[in-house]
């Protein structure tokens, strides 16, 4: 018999070892028993600050620059072993509490490779390149939804209910040091 730490609900062995390979939850609770991960190719995440704001917002914008590499697709990707390239992407978020309290849960699912994928574009429709997941990103300053980008009133919402549904903490439960390095 297995007891989960984090719900203390009991299973067979047997039972909850074939469960947690489709999921990461307590079959009873639904409680996450293990950090997220995702299946994003290596990559960087850099944070600066830039003067221009987020069209909707009086303050100056968080600038997020994400280099990804490119490489061999791995067995959890549609491809196993196929080559997929590298890409560079931006986004932004505004300079305000809510904007750097979001920025600290979209670092933790970067981290946990839960931004980006090897799959097929549904911009482009290419196939084996990188995309995003299901957390979406304005990728403008400003044009509204239609150009991903401000003003849009949901999108914080939007974006922390998205990574509510792949269990990433609230910002106030992340550890800061978890993304320093040594």
């Amino acid at each position: 018999v297995i007891k989960l730490m984090k719900c203390n609900h009991c299973f067979h062995r047997h039972c909850i070892q074939s469960t947690m390979v489709h999921q990461t939850n307590c079959p009873i609770c639904r409680q996450p028993v293990a950090d997220p991960q995702g299946k994003s190719p290596s990559g960087t995440m850099n944070v600066s600050i830039i003067p221009n704001r987020c069209s909707g917002f009086a303050v100056n914008t968080l600038h997020i620059s994400y280099i990804m590499k490119g490489g061999s697709q791995q067995q959890y990707h549609p491809s196993p072993g196929a080559p997929f390239g590298g890409t560079c992407r931006a986004a932004y978020l505004p300079n305000n509490e809510e904007g750097c309290k979001l920025l600290k849960r979209l670092k933790y699912a970067f981290v946990h490779g839960l931004l980006f994928t090897v799959g097929t574009s549904m911009t482009t429709g290419a196939s084996g390149v990188i995309t995003w997941t299901s957390i979406h990103q304005k990728t403008s300053l400003n044009g509204g939804t239609r150009s991903h980008g401000f003003p849009d009133p949901n999108f914080l919402k939007n974006c922390n209910d998205e990574l509510d549904a792949l269990c990433v903490p609230a910002a106030s439960a992340i550890e800061e040091s978890l993304f320093r390095r040594n």
